[in-house]
């Protein structure tokens, strides 16, 4: 009967959340046309016409929304993340209208990471794969910090395609909720139930061909709660790869992000640098549709959120296996991406010739 209950209420919280981001997003699709805020086809854009960014605000506003209307600000520690969403937030909106530079939204991030490592929201220990658990000490401040800022960014670099960040943080969020029920963490299931919501309201406008995108405000936003709810939630665990289990949940994301870092790196670029070389861009120019290259990526996430359940609940040695297993398949993927980049730069030299 108490779990029948404690689902009823996470399926209202999700119903809440859902409801309220699918007016608000209707309400900014419209605003955003009017005002002007519009995201303009770029260099490394794929829309070829406007579409307004004010997506993200539809889903700051209705996850706060429902953390107000559903008694969530009584959790430790939502006092602290609501302050260091609001900034993570509010960079990204001025991001949107006036394109900052990487200097500057890094410093403020790690301003905010640093906020909330104070605030108590901080990776306190490691488990020692061959003894107890390590408390970490200052050096949490660190860990923490580096973790927050890498979140905040891995969902904003994925965000390239009608619906692709809104449904892989969807499927993130439900990995983290399941490995928050199965241990009783209560205010990390409480949160991802909200984003789950929110993001399910987002997403009718959102998925191919969108109507309206999350612009940096709603990617940074995202990328920050599943931080923050990763630390308190899926970080707590008592095993060995509990680093690892929300790695796996943000599989795709975090592939990406590495996949940049090395490509820039090993071709002597700034790691900062755009380009259009990204998993989303290369399955494109495969030529599989937008529509397709999403849905390719949505199937990955999932087996990546699967692998992160079973981490969470699997012995050391089955851990360790299937930790292997994800290694293996990492090399294959960044394989393939490399024979994909190839493709892509022949098919710009040709174009080049032909102008």
């Amino acid at each position: 009967m108490q779990w029948s209950v404690f689902g009823w209420n996470l399926a209202l919280l999700t119903a809440v959340g859902f409801g309220l981001s699918f007016i608000l997003t209707a309400f900014w699709t419209k605003k955003g046309k009017a005002w002007g805020l519009m995201d303009l086809p770029r260099e490394r854009r794929v829309h070829t016409t406007p579409r307004p960014y004010t997506g993200g605000l539809a889903i700051f506003i209705a996850f706060y929304l429902t953390l107000l209307l559903t008694g969530g600000l009584t959790f430790p520690y939502l006092g602290s993340i609501c302050g260091g969403g609001l900034v993570i937030f509010l960079l990204g909106l001025v991001d949107d209208k006036y394109d900052l530079s990487s200097g500057q939204k890094l410093v403020v991030q790690l301003l905010v990471a640093a906020f909330m490592a104070w605030a108590g929201v901080r990776i306190v220990y490691l488990t020692n794969p061959f003894g107890e658990m390590v408390a970490l000490g200052w050096k949490s401040y660190p860990l923490t910090i580096l973790w927050l800022v890498l979140t905040i960014n891995v969902i904003n670099i994925i965000d390239g395609l009608d619906g692709l960040a809104a449904g892989i943080t969807v499927i993130a969020g439900l990995s983290l909720l399941i490995i928050g029920l199965g241990l009783g963490q209560s205010a990390a299931v409480f949160l991802c139930a909200i984003l789950v919501g929110v993001l399910l309201g987002f997403l009718p406008y959102n998925f191919y061909p969108a109507r309206i995108f999350m612009g940096n405000s709603g990617a940074y936003f995202l990328g920050f709660i599943l931080g923050v709810i990763s630390v308190i939630g899926a970080l707590k665990i008592p095993t060995a790869l509990a680093l690892v289990i929300p790695v796996f949940a943000m599989g795709i994301p975090f592939l990406d992000t590495f996949w940049a870092v090395w490509r820039r790196w090993r071709n002597g670029e700034r790691i900062m640098r755009g380009d259009r070389y990204h998993i989303h861009h290369l399955l494109l120019t495969s030529g599989l549709g937008m529509k397709k290259a999403v849905l390719v990526l949505y199937g990955l996430s999932l087996l990546s959120g699967l692998a992160s359940i079973f981490l969470s609940r699997a012995t050391l040695r089955l851990g360790f296996l299937i930790v292997m297993i994800g290694t293996g398949l990492i090399f294959l993927c960044l394989y393939g991406l490399m024979g994909l980049q190839s493709a892509a730069r022949e098919q710009e030299e040709e174009k080049r010739r032909s102008w």
